[in-house]
């Protein structure tokens, strides 16, 4: 019974996400996103080499582990502004009351995570950012990645009203996602600044020798991913469900 469920929300969600141009752009994106890493970029390097005699390729690890990072921003996103539109009132005048959304959110989170897991792993695979990684890093990654989606979800849906709001919260993420490139090139002290983004301990994880440092970063980002996604959701919950 949970698998049909899962799979009417699924087909219903795409449905709306196929007639909806921001949506379908959104869900697209990180297939252009492994486009530009693995065939733009390799262009753009040789022709900065062939001008200026810069190689540019040892910044490739750090590009792709931005771009991957993106990812499940988007995901997050849509499945944002799908359930903001649905509690927007004033494109459902006809609802007086904002309708009970508990079950069907559960499953979109899961939705959600699971795109996320899926597009991050096949990035990574294509990519290959990290060439050094194993099996076991690379999905531990991806789950720490996956989990970043449920809080750009609750984020947008807890502060935002409508889509237009939704669009300017997300800009926060940007910030997080900035401390990527920057907590990987800044050197201490002033890397301490990125310290409060899971992604900078995520992008430590990916590239540190060290197994047993590697899943002290990663425990590091699950603790922050886990402490924001309560605070949204609990506010979350008060704003949907008081």
């Amino acid at each position: 019974m949970m698998w049909g469920r899962l799979k009417s929300s699924v087909m219903a969600d795409m449905k709306i996400i196929s007639h909806d141009g921001m949506l379908l752009f959104l869900s697209l994106t990180p297939l252009l996103l492994i486009i530009l890493i693995r065939l733009i970029f390799p262009l753009i390097s040789g022709i900065i080499f062939a001008r200026s005699g810069f190689l540019i390729d040892r910044y490739y690890s750090l590009t792709a582990i931005t771009f991957v990072s993106i990812i499940p921003m988007l995901f997050g996103m849509v499945y944002a502004f799908i359930f903001l539109d649905e509690n927007d009132l004033s494109l459902h005048p006809e609802q007086k009351e904002k309708p009970a959304y508990r079950s069907k959110l559960s499953l979109r989170i899961i939705v959600t995570i699971a795109l996320s897991f899926i597009m991050v792993l096949l990035s990574i695979l294509v990519a290959n950012p990290v060439s050094t990684e194993g099996w076991l890093r690379t999905g531990f990654v991806t789950l720490l990645l996956s989990i970043q989606s449920p809080f750009v979800f609750f984020l947008i849906c807890s502060l935002a009203e409508n889509r237009t709001e939704g669009l300017s919260l997300s800009k926060i993420y940007a910030i997080f996602l900035i401390t990527v490139p920057l907590g990987l090139l800044l050197h201490h002290p002033w890397n301490y600044l990125a310290f409060f983004s899971p992604l900078y301990w995520i992008g430590w994880t990916w590239i540190e020798s060290s197994p047993v440092e590697s899943l002290e970063y990663g425990i590091i980002a699950m603790l922050i991913t886990a402490i924001a996604v309560f605070i949204f959701f609990r506010h979350f919950l008060k704003k949907h469900h008081a």
